[in-house]
């Protein structure tokens, strides 16, 4: 059980690296809100890799990340703000990350139901609204 929980934390660490690459301080810049058009429901899975991953973005700053390895799954808590075109989010109550690592990924929309996030290396996840 203990070895299970060790491989959903790895995987969830690479997980949030590849997704939120880079730390960065400034997570106050601007609250988080419907007028950014990131409120709401965001699924991405990969199923050749059994991987999927759900952001729930609420319009006063916080939310979940859920993630999906396999048969696992695993939620945080998390706070998120808008600084341009740039996602800056924190997690909250959880023993990988501390409040202060700041993941910063960039988004643009493909249509009002597709978000696409940019981690620090150009790698790019399509998110659909649900």
């Amino acid at each position: 059980m203990k070895k299970t929980y060790t491989m959903i934390a790895a995987l969830l660490a690479v997980a949030m690296i590849v997704l939120l690459t880079g730390c960065g301080a400034g997570a106050e810049k601007s609250p988080a809100g419907t007028e950014n058009g990131l409120t709401g429901t965001w699924a991405y899975t990969d199923s050749e890799n059994e991987f999927g991953a759900v952001y729930v973005l609420r319009e006063d700053g916080t939310g979940t990340y859920t993630m999906t390895v396999g048969e696992q799954t695993v939620t945080y808590e998390l706070r998120y703000r808008i600084d341009g075109d740039h996602l800056l989010v924190t997690y909250v109550n959880n023993e990988i990350f501390t409040e202060d690592d700041v993941f910063d990924s960039t988004f643009r929309f493909q249509g009002p139901d597709t978000l696409i996030l940019e981690d620090s290396f150009g790698e790019e996840l399509s998110f659909a609204r649900q």
